[in-house]
């Protein structure tokens, strides 16, 4: 059997699916045999959300299935399993179950199914009759059918890995990677809509129905707005390194003498790069030093304006509690790799680039790196950053 390659099944998937092709685009896919199966779950180092899968069970099955795992895992996501936990004070397993035969029983999921997948109508579920329900359904079906055959429950379990969904309001970073999976799928779900220039078509959604559609374009609605001030104390939080300096400390009076101590302040040295070409807006700038004024009353940082280049004779240091006023001073085009070598040269701990986003991808940050864009700079097709927050000004 030929070795699962996930970039290569990406490709097939974007031959007849055109909203799961979009949305995996999206995401990252990481390898790890530490799991089982494969799962979506969020990533501490990167924070955000990906998909792991261990290569192992995936390459068991044929092309159908395979695919079938991965539609599976990116239904996960667009319903918004994997972001929240769906009800309160409901046992997760059954949650889990619930939300598995919800996506499972969909008509153009059941028949390229695997065998370990929960269906409705088979093996501990043949008291369900019923298929294309709503997951909240199936969680009262499988509830009553619990409270009969309470030991029928005890080691049943989803397929796939679900041990880190929920709790998108545990912390800041995984709210902001929630935030980010849910601009994802609306990413994908224009990218389907979109009505090309050339045919007058749109690429359609492939084999997702009318009323799945409708639950996607819910799930993926934004419906309450990130706090700059957090995001960026998140940032800061993530980007500290510790500033070591050497100091004198005086030895017990038992111990006479002196020794060099080590003292360690702490604090971020943060570069934040202003985009300045050609295509970037006025009021695009307008907004981002209204922004950097509410940002400079509680940090300083360090101003680097670019566009194919950086204007090094400009760079300035934009102290705490400073006033200063709107700036354009180049035209060009843009070059996110001029700025990030820049930074990265200086050693900086953390990175912002404020642009509109119409540049392809650039070198990789040997810092954290955030990006802040405005709406329209956030549906770019040139690049979608990968483990990197993306605030989007309004």
């Amino acid at each position: 059997m030929k070795k699962f390659d996930i970039s290569d099944h990406i490709y097939r998937l974007l031959q007849d699916e055109p909203y799961f092709a979009a949305l995996s685009r999206q995401i990252n896919k990481r390898e790890d045999k530490s799991i089982p199966t494969a799962g979506i779950r969020y990533n501490k180092d990167t924070k955000s959300y990906e998909m792991f899968y261990n290569s192992d069970f995936i390459e068991q099955f044929d092309d159908p299935q395979q695919k079938f795992v991965l539609m599976h895992e990116m239904y996960h996501a667009s319903f918004g399993h994997c972001t929240y936990r769906k009800w309160k004070g409901v046992d997760h397993k059954l949650s889990n179950l619930a939300m598995d035969l919800a996506i499972n029983s969909l008509s153009h999921m059941r028949d390229i199914a695997i065998e370990e997948a929960c269906m409705p109508g088979k093996g501990p579920f043949k008291f369900i009759p019923h298929y294309e329900q709503a997951a909240e359904w199936y969680l009262k079906q499988i509830q009553k059918d619990k409270e009969e055959n309470p030991d029928k429950y005890k080691e049943m379990d989803s397929f796939d890995d679900h041990s880190d969904f929920g709790g998108a309001g545990e912390d800041i970073d995984r709210e902001i990677a929630s935030e980010q999976l849910k601009e994802a799928i609306a990413k994908a779900v224009r990218e389907c809509e979109e009505v090309n220039e050339n045919s007058g078509r749109a690429k359609g959604w492939g084999s997702v129905s009318n009323q799945i559609k409708k639950e996607i374009k819910s799930s993926c609605g934004v419906d309450f707005k990130l706090d700059p001030k957090k995001v960026l104390a998140s940032f800061i939080k993530a980007s500290i390194n510790a500033d070591k300096k050497s100091s004198v400390t005086k030895r017990n009076r038992r111990l006479p003498g002196k020794k060099f101590g080590r003292r360690s302040l702490r604090r971020a040295n943060v570069a934040i790069s202003i985009d300045q070409s050609g295509s970037v807006s006025d009021e695009l700038l307008s907004k981002v030093f209204d922004w950097l004024g509410e940002f400079a009353k509680f940090v300083s940082f360090t101003v680097v304006p670019f566009d194919h280049t950086v204007f090094e004779e400009k760079i300035y240091v934009w102290k705490k509690g400073e006033k200063r006023k709107r700036e354009r001073v180049l035209y060009g085009g843009t070059d996110f790799n001029a700025p990030t070598r820049w930074v990265n040269e200086q050693k900086f701990d953390g990175h912002i680039i404020v642009t509109d986003m119409l540049a392809p991808k650039p070198v990789r940050s040997n810092c954290q790196r955030m990006w802040i864009t405005d709406k329209w700079g956030s549906q770019s097709t040139y690049f979608q950053p990968t483990g990197e927050r993306v605030l989007v000004l309004d």
